[in-house]
């Protein structure tokens, strides 16, 4: 392209100086002759200036016109890049899904027992086991005597206890024999009244039929029938008669006087009898004590188990007041003698808010964690599948509480543990995760990916045509660890917006990232 530079005519422009002066200029003569010599020679100098400076301004529109063109596509472009949000996003599958309650607990023994000495003295024997003491860790059969304090004592007062109950049994087997007899006396006593009564009653008959034969006598001899001699003989026989009612009235109270003799004795012996009962009683009252108090010097094996802390020699000097029973748990494990557990049966018992515990039921399914794992998989983020691989032991609910602790506000339960019972141990601390619901084939997306709009749940599906998303409105189900249920709303395979909601509206385009 070829460009005409143009110049300015001297002529001109001195024509046109010359009207100006011819116009305006009023100087005298010499002054305008001076001023016309003067722009004559400015008239005269080079024009290299205006030339540089017209070729600036031709080359710098030139250039303009080049490359305005491409510049304003750039910054469409810019425009349009900048109108896309970038977003990350996840796609809805179906997935086994578990909605899960946890909380932290204890686990220990379903079958464990703190034994203890219930007597102060020096402990004199602890088993041994191939030639040394018994340890922690040791397996004990049911009823081994493990442990004894010194017991001559003990031993002593049950011996004079049980030597107490024998002479009061001897004294009873006596007082038995002295009954018996009272007996016999009292029933001999009443067979001898029996008889008195009977003689009693023939002496009065005999003396009657005496009366009425004297009486008959006399009538006869008042006539002159018989002699004196005869009214005689009859009036003996009635006197005879009446000596002998006398004599059989007299056997009659003797032989009351011995039923009464005999009855009293009778219940003197039965007084004798209930002491030595009484004496029986409190003998082996006291040899129980005794035996009791033996038995509390000793520490046996209640069942077949492991010793799990042990902390007592030979030689101490025991006492109970040294158990500290108030305090934390770990002053009781320190002080107690032995704890003795079952292994082949576990636990976990757990408090769990009152709402978390309104959902566990007893069967359900439960997962624990140990505490070390809990704090390792919360710091990255655990998810279900996480939560089964770091589950040291699965079990099941065995009871809920069905009150609530006034404190805590909480919800006792507790689980029993089916597998991986060798993975725990008594007295550790873990997490227990309880299955309250599930749903096999469940739409899941992450949890961010639900948006609330005015309270309600909300996905963004992603348009993979058009780049754009679409705000629907969803149905939430159960909640897991890491996912989140839909139950309407969204189809298998769609993609939802999981980050860069909070500047999202319906038909917003976007440009997803990687994650």
């Amino acid at each position: 392209m070829n460009f005409n530079i143009w110049q300015p005519k001297q002529s001109s422009s001195k024509v046109s100086i010359d009207i100006d002066q011819t116009e305006i200029d009023t100087s005298p003569p010499e002054d305008i002759e001076a001023r016309t010599t003067k722009n004559s020679r400015l008239l005269q100098r080079p024009n290299w200036q205006y030339f540089l400076l017209g070729f600036a301004i031709l080359a710098g529109s030139v250039i303009t016109y080049q490359i305005l063109p491409k510049d304003t596509q750039e910054v469409e472009t810019a425009v349009t890049e900048i109108a896309r949000l970038p977003v990350r996003a996840s796609k809805v599958e179906i997935q086994p899904l578990q909605q899960f309650v946890f909380g932290n607990g204890r686990a220990s023994a379903v079958q464990g027992k703190h034994l203890t000495f219930e007597t102060t003295g020096t402990i004199t024997y602890i088993k041994t086991i191939d030639g040394r003491r018994l340890r922690e860790g040791d397996r004990v059969r049911q009823g081994e005597l493990l442990a004894r304090v010194d017991d001559r004592r003990l031993q002593a007062d049950l011996t004079q206890s049980q030597a107490r109950t024998t002479e009061a049994e001897t004294q009873r087997v006596a007082a038995q024999a002295s009954i018996f007899q009272a007996e016999a006396n009292v029933e001999q006593a009443k067979a001898d009244v029996v008889k008195a009564t009977a003689e009693l009653q023939a002496a009065k008959d005999t003396r009657s039929l005496a009366a009425s034969e004297f009486k008959r006598r006399e009538e006869l001899f008042a006539a002159g029938a018989i002699s004196e001699s005869d009214v005689d003989v009859y009036q003996n026989r009635v006197q005879d008669a009446d000596a002998r009612v006398q004599a059989a009235e007299a056997q009659l109270n003797a032989s009351q006087s011995r039923v009464k003799s005999a009855q009293g004795q009778l219940a003197s012996t039965q007084a004798q009898l209930t002491a030595s009962q009484a004496s029986i009683q409190s003998a082996t009252a006291s040899q129980n004590r005794s035996q009791v108090s033996l038995e509390d010097s000793v520490i046996r094996a209640p069942f077949d188990g492991i010793i799990a802390h042990m902390n007592i020699r030979e030689g101490d000097y025991w006492t109970p007041q040294r158990v500290r029973i108030t305090g934390d748990y770990q002053s009781v494990v320190e002080t107690v003698p032995m704890i003795i557990i079952d292994p082949s049966e576990y636990e976990v018992s757990a408090r769990l808010p009152a709402f978390d515990g309104s959902l566990v039921a007893t069967g359900q399914a439960a997962y624990v964690v140990s505490d070390q794992d809990m704090s390792a998989a919360s710091t990255r983020g655990m998810t279900q599948a996480d939560l089964f691989r770091l589950a040291r032991a699965r079990g099941r609910v065995f009871s809920v509480s069905p009150s609530i602790t006034p404190g805590e506000r909480a919800i006792a339960v507790s689980v029993r543990l089916t597998e991986g019972i060798n993975n725990i141990r008594d007295g550790e601390r873990v997490s227990v995760w309880i299955v309250v619901e599930e749903n096999p084939n469940a739409l899941a997306v992450p949890p961010n990916a639900i948006v609330y709009r005015e309270q309600k749940p909300h996905v963004f599906v992603i348009d993979t045509v058009e780049n754009v998303v679409h705000e629907r409105p969803i149905t939430e189900g159960i909640r897991g660890i890491s996912l989140q249920e839909i139950k309407a709303g969204v189809k298998e395979g769609e993609l939802v917006v999981t980050e860069g909601t909070n500047r999202l509206v319906n038909g917003t385009p976007i440009e997803i990232i990687d994650p």
